[in-house]
């Protein structure tokens, strides 16, 4: 199991300061503390929602309060309790253009986040380093505005300042950089910041260490297995890199590896949380499910009201059929702030497994949009309800579900479609692809799934529209060039015609395994069986797929090579004794 279903955490910092002041601190800021990595149990992972920053007081600076400054204020201040935060920020942006003066500065500043309007914060950002130029949290600020401008020159610049401002919180600022790039720019781009800011220059180990992590995060495993690798030869005992390490290991299916890398660390009487949580979500991901609940059990003792451990725990119970341990835990994370909200769909899992289908379509039913399991959810309500013969309620669901998000309409379309298909309801499925495409006349999937559609019912005229059409759009498509090429071929007598499709599709993709067997399939159709044996074979080599074999067995037949061609059939029925061309194949030549 993916134990790794506990959310990717984002190591993110945002200011949060409220409008709610009464007149008396109308003058004191909502200072925001310096930016705090969280600790967390991966430290691959960073926080996804934001942390919410202890306001703190500071003292009132010596203003002169001429009448226009406490108008502006207060009036801003008005404004913001009001909602008119447009109207704040514009006066809040007066008053720090009257007064030279930090504290008005950052309010500034902070207000305008709140408009997410990128001029006007920008504007506030720039009279806040006017007149407070050393204070680390201005460069901070700048990042996602810098990242989004993709001016990555002043990126490196200004996370090289305020680690040069503040180095007591180097940690936290480069922990921060990453997280806003990995939001805002590409892969490539991220990672070359971090390799150019002057801490990752010098080798400081922090900074190897997240710039490990990002390419973690990427999927980059191999360069962040180097790149942890460098941390651990500077530091052989640090525990968040021999978890990061493990962890990376683990993604690249070396599970033994990983385990054996931190059973020594968790196996320590003294072992930390991160350490032991680290090692049972190993433990869980290699089938290893017992041993993996007694490490969750044992952080449940010692820390019974953790969210990610009674997660842990339910998932566990999943994977052990244990559906009513995992109601009981997910019973606990429902009112929790963090993982609440995922907790609804498994507890339709867990409903599920107790085979309370009514309970299970309450709770998938109730996932809000905004969750992470929302696609998942609607995918096992339509799916259970189709299993409980509602074909035609689920159906109803699924148009419910475009008219309430027509932005993903197209989506829903293609869902149902496939859906229909697989219940064998293929005219219905022509159907609503012909609706949908009425709506979206030029979306590929639709009118690919349309095309599969009509070649399944024999509709070969619309299936060759459709692909036509897609190829006018995409004519370097090499997926739709072989599809045509393959069906043409096997379907009808335009064998030359679907010679030149499959020979294009090769051009764009070579040694493509499926395009070689349509190619190999072409000329067994053209008589030209030495050809096709040869191709055939290419694409067996490459993937040993069983139509593959079973193609390649009717060549062998017509050949006279009738005992090998049984030993070629033979071994794709051990690959899927129930693949429908094979046994349609033996059918044919009486085996």
């Amino acid at each position: 199991m993916d134990l790794l279903q506990l959310r990717f955490k984002k190591i993110s910092t945002f200011v949060r300061c409220s409008f709610m002041f009464s007149s008396a601190c109308l003058l004191v800021a909502c200072a925001a503390t310096a930016p705090v990595q969280k600790e967390i149990a991966s430290t691959t992972e960073v926080i996804q929602a934001p942390v919410e920053q202890e306001v703190e007081k500071i003292d009132v600076e010596t203003l002169p309060l001429t009448p226009e400054l406490v108008y502006y204020v207060l009036m801003a201040e008005i404004a913001g309790q009001r909602g008119e935060i447009s109207l704040a920020t514009e006066l809040y942006n007066k008053a720090s253009n009257s007064v030279s003066s930090p504290l008005l500065a950052r309010r500034s500043t902070q207000v305008a986040h709140f408009t997410r309007d990128s001029v006007r914060i920008n504007r506030a950002l720039t009279r806040w380093l006017d007149v407070d130029p050393d204070n680390a949290d201005i460069y901070l600020i700048q990042l996602p505005f810098l990242i989004k401008q993709a001016d990555f020159n002043a990126v490196i610049r200004s996370i090289n300042k305020a680690v040069t401002l503040a180095p007591e919180i180097a940690k936290q600022i480069l922990a921060q950089a990453a997280d806003n790039l990995s939001e805002g720019a590409n892969p490539e781009q991220a990672l070359k910041v971090l390799t150019s800011i002057e801490l990752y220059k010098k080798n400081q180990s922090d900074a190897v260490l997240i710039h490990a992590q990002l390419a973690e995060f990427y999927k980059q495993y191999s360069l962040a297995l180097v790149e942890v690798n460098k941390v651990l030869k500077l530091e052989p005992t640090r525990e968040n890199a021999l978890i990061l390490k493990s962890e990376i290991l683990q993604r690249s299916n070396q599970g033994k590896q990983a385990i054996k890398l931190l059973a020594p660390l968790a196996n320590n009487k003294d072992a930390s949380h991160e350490v032991l949580f680290a090692y049972g979500k190993l433990l869980g991901e290699n089938g290893q499910v017992a041993e993996a609940r007694k490490i969750f059990e044992q952080l449940s003792k010692v820390s019974p009201d953790n969210e990610e451990v009674i997660f842990a725990l339910g998932l566990l119970a999943l994977e052990e059929k244990d559906g009513s341990a995992a109601k009981g835990y997910f019973s606990q994370l429902l009112s929790k702030e963090t993982l609440g909200h995922q907790a609804s769909y498994f507890m339709g899992l867990a409903l599920e497994l107790e085979k309370d289908i009514d309970g299970a379509l309450v709770w998938f039913a109730s996932v809000p949009q905004g969750s992470g399991r929302f696609e998942a959810a609607q995918t096992r309500y339509i799916r259970l309800l189709t299993k409980n013969g509602e074909l035609e309620k689920a159906r109803l669901h699924l148009k419910l579900l475009r008219k309430e998000h027509p932005a993903q309409a197209a989506q829903y379309y293609i869902f149902e479609g496939s859906f229909l298909r697989e219940n064998d309801q293929n005219q219905a499925a022509l159907q609503l692809y012909t609706d949908a495409l009425l709506e979206f006349p030029e979306h590929l999937e639709l009118l690919y799934g349309r095309a599969m559609v009509a070649e399944s019912l024999d509709r070969l005229a619309l299936f060759e529209d459709d692909l036509n059409k897609i190829l006018q759009m995409e004519p370097n498509n090499s997926v739709i060039l072989n599809a045509l090429g393959y069906t043409l071929t096997d379907r009808t007598n335009r064998h030359t015609e679907a010679l030149v499709l499959i020979q294009r599709a090769l051009e764009i993709t070579p040694d493509e395994p499926f395009y070689l067997d349509s190619l190999g399939w072409v000329y067994f159709r053209m008589d030209d069986l030495n050809k096709a044996e040869l191709y055939l074979r290419q694409a067996i080599a490459i993937q040993s797929d069983p139509e593959f074999l079973v193609h390649l067995g009717e060549v062998l037949w017509m050949q006279n090579k009738q005992a090998e061609a049984k030993r070629v059939w033979n071994e794709a029925g051990k690959k899927d004794k129930d693949n429908r061309l094979l046994n349609e194949t033996l059918r044919r030549f009486g085996q």
